[in-house]
C-alpha cells in the first residue's frame, strides 16, 4: 500500500516539475561570467552550490563552471547570497575593483566580499515553481542464483524561499525472494528557517515516516523541533549539526502500539570533488536516545556518492543503516546498499 501511495506521490511530483519547463522564460540570457584565464560566457546563471556555477547558454545548453575559475559576473538580475559565514543578502551583483571581488548592492547600501566566500548563490525568482529543486533516483536488481529482486526509488524536494528552506527526502527499498517479501521506508520533512541577527544558526522542524520489516516496524510518525548550526560552509565542504526533541507513535509487529519521546542529535557532512572524476558525498547520521524508555536507543544513517554522467544525468550508490536496541524482532540492525540513475531539475 505504501508503495503504491508513493508511486502517487512520484508521478505528481514529475508533473510539479513539468510546469516550469513548459512556462516561459523570464529570465534571459544576457549575464556574462568572466574567467581568470580571459574566456567569457554569455548565458542565464542558474545556481551556484557544490562549488559550481551552473549556466544555461544557447551555443552549448548548461556549462558547470568551477567557482574558484570565475574572475567577474556582470548580470541585471537580483541574487539572493550565502556566504560562509551564514548571512545572507537579497540584492543586485556588482563588479568588485579587482578579479575575485563582489558587491552586493540590496536596499541597505553595498556589501563588498571575496567571490570564495560564497558558498550558494541563484536568481530571485517571482514565479513559486522556479524555486523547487528535485532529484529524482531508481535502481533495479536481481540475483537468478538466490531469487532475489530489489526495486529501490530515493528522490528529494526542496523549496526556498528568503526565510526558510523546506525539503522532502524518501527512500524505499523493496526486497523480493521465492519465500518471502520485505520493504524498507523512511520519508522526511524538514523544514529550516533562520534570522539575520545569528547567521549561522536556524531553527528546525521534522516530520518522519518509517517502515522496515526486518526491524519490526509497521510503521513509526514522529514530529520534533530544535536548534542546528553551520560548523563548517565553505564553497567545497559542509557539515552541519542540529539538536532538539521528538514525539512519536509506532506499532510493532509483536508489541503492539507505543508512543515514547526522545532527544536526538543529528549531523551532517557534504563534500565535493572537482577533478576528475566529479564527485558528490554527503552523509547523515542521527542518533535518537529515549527519554521515556529506559535504556532504548535508535540510530539512523544515510550516504550517497554521485557522479554525472551527462547534464542533469547521475549515476549514484546509496547507503543506509539503521538501529534500534529494543527492536521488535530478533534483529536490531538493517542496512543496504543500491545503485542507481538519478536525474535532477
Amino acid at each position: 500500500m505504501i508503495y503504491k501511495h508513493l508511486l502517487r506521490w512520484l508521478a505528481c511530483l514529475c508533473l510539479l516539475c513539468a510546469g516550469p519547463i513548459l512556462a516561459s522564460d523570464v529570465h534571459q540570457k544576457t549575464d556574462v561570467i568572466t574567467l581568470y584565464n580571459g574566456d567569457r560566457i554569455t548565458g542565464e546563471i542558474k545556481s551556484l552550490s557544490a562549488g559550481l556555477l551552473e549556466l544555461s547558454t544557447d551555443a552549448m545548453d548548461s556549462v558547470s563552471i568551477q567557482w574558484q575559475e570565475v574572475a567577474r559576473i556582470e548580470s541585471k538580475y537580483n541574487y539572493q547570497v550565502r556566504t560562509s559565514n551564514g548571512h545572507r543578502y537579497y540584492g543586485e551583483l556588482q563588479p568588485g575593483e579587482r578579479p575575485g571581488d563582489l558587491a552586493i548592492r540590496d536596499l541597505y547600501g553595498s556589501h563588498n566580499m571575496e567571490y570564495l566566500d560564497i558558498v550558494e548563490l541563484e536568481p530571485i525568482e517571482d514565479r513559486w515553481l522556479d524555486r523547487f529543486d528535485a532529484y529524482l533516483s531508481a535502481g533495479y536488481s536481481y540475483t537468478k542464483a538466490s531469487s532475489v529482486a530489489q526495486t529501490t526509488l530515493n528522490t528529494t524536494l526542496s523549496y526556498e524561499d528568503q526565510h526558510s528552506r523546506n525539503s522532502l527526502n524518501a527512500r524505499t527499498t523493496l526486497t523480493d525472494t521465492e519465500d518471502d517479501s520485505s520493504q524498507s521506508t523512511k520519508i522526511d520533512l524538514t523544514r529550516q528557517v533562520w534570522s539575520t541577527n545569528r547567521a549561522r544558526y536556524f531553527r528546525a522542524y521534522y516530520g518522519n515516516y518509517e517502515k522496515n520489516d526486518e526491524l519490526g516496524v509497521d510503521y513509526r510518525l514522529s514530529v520534533g523541533a530544535g536548534l542546528g548550526r553551520y560548523f563548517i560552509d565553505t564553497y567545497r565542504t559542509r557539515l552541519t549539526g542540529g539538536a532538539g526533541l521528538q514525539v512519536l507513535t509506532e506499532e510493532g509487529t509483536e508489541e503492539g502500539t507505543r508512543q515514547s519521546v526522545e532527544a536526538f542529535f543529528a549531523g551532517e557532512y557534504g563534500f565535493w570533488r572537482f577533478d576528475d572524476p566529479e564527485m558528490d558525498i554527503s552523509f547523515t547520521l542521527s542518533l535518537y536516545p529515549s527519554l521515556t524508555e529506559s535504556g532504548r536507543l535508535r540510530s539512523s544513517s544515510d550516504l550517497r556518492l554521485r557522479w554525472e554522467i551527462i547534464d542533469d544525468l547521475y549515476w549514484d550508490i546509496t547507503a543506509f543503516g539503521s538501529y534500534d536496541n529494543q527492536a521488535d524482532s530478533d534483529r536490531n540492525v538493517d542496512y543496504g546498499v543500491t545503485t542507481g540513475v538519478g536525474w535532477t531539475y
